[in-house]
């Protein structure tokens, strides 16, 4: 597969690119489903949303990709860190996934509602980060989120209890936009155009979407 790898200097080109897929689908008055990242990806998406034009933003619906679960807005709350930087799209449906609930319930929860959004959205775009181990999203290398057969999941790791979006629903999207910058990461972008298996690597994953763009610092120098 021939990757679009689109190499960056600044954030400038990844902020236009999705906010301009995200207007031009709300100027048809379609249903849009924006799933956003934590980490380093919080930074453009800030800058994402201030260009969502007002007009039909009541088409538009924003959850997370991931969440490490706790109490709402607890410290490592990947929702907490977007709003701290300034996230927000007034008059679109917001859903955070925590609610206060215990584990179980929050991710049957966030399944069920998810579950509905997905069949009334019309495009169903979200922003991406590959780690280092190949991990995007909650989904981690060989654990039980790989083979999930829900729209969410959640389990164990030694840093977080985290609540993911699987395989199975990553596969469901309409356009998927990694965002990784770095030297470090320039070897997983390599890997990312190999045929490896989604346990070992699960960003191969995002490779099942029909519109992938990545956007990276990385410039083909040999590694």
């Amino acid at each position: 597969m021939n990757l679009n790898i689109k190499t960056i200097k600044n954030d400038e080109e990844i902020v236009d690119v999705v906010a301009n897929s995200i207007n031009e689908k709300l100027e048809k008055k379609q249903n849009v489903l924006w799933f956003v990242s934590g980490g380093s990806a919080v930074t453009p998406e800030v800058l994402i949303a201030k260009k969502i034009n007002t007009k039909n933003r009541d088409k538009l619906v924003v959850t997370l990709i991931d969440e490490r679960y706790g109490q709402v807005d607890h410290f490592d709350s990947n929702w907490l860190k977007l709003k701290d930087s300034g996230f927000k799209v007034e008059g679109a449906k917001i859903i955070p996934f925590l609610s206060g609930k215990d584990i179980e319930t929050t991710t049957r929860d966030i399944g069920d509602i998810l579950k509905n959004e997905i069949e009334k959205a019309d495009y169903k775009i979200g922003i991406f980060g590959i780690g280092i181990d190949g991990h995007t999203a909650g989904v981690l290398p060989r654990t039980k989120s790989i083979d999930s057969d829900s729209l969410i999941c959640s389990y164990n790791t030694e840093q977080y209890n985290r609540i993911t979006i699987t395989p199975k629903l990553i596969k469901t999207l309409d356009e998927a936009i990694v965002y990784t910058m770095g030297e470090s990461k320039w070897p997983i972008i390599e890997k990312l155009k190999e045929d490896i298996s989604i346990e070992e690597m699960p960003a191969q994953i995002l490779k099942k979407v029909p519109l992938l763009t990545i956007f990276t610092d990385y410039s083909n120098i040999n590694i």
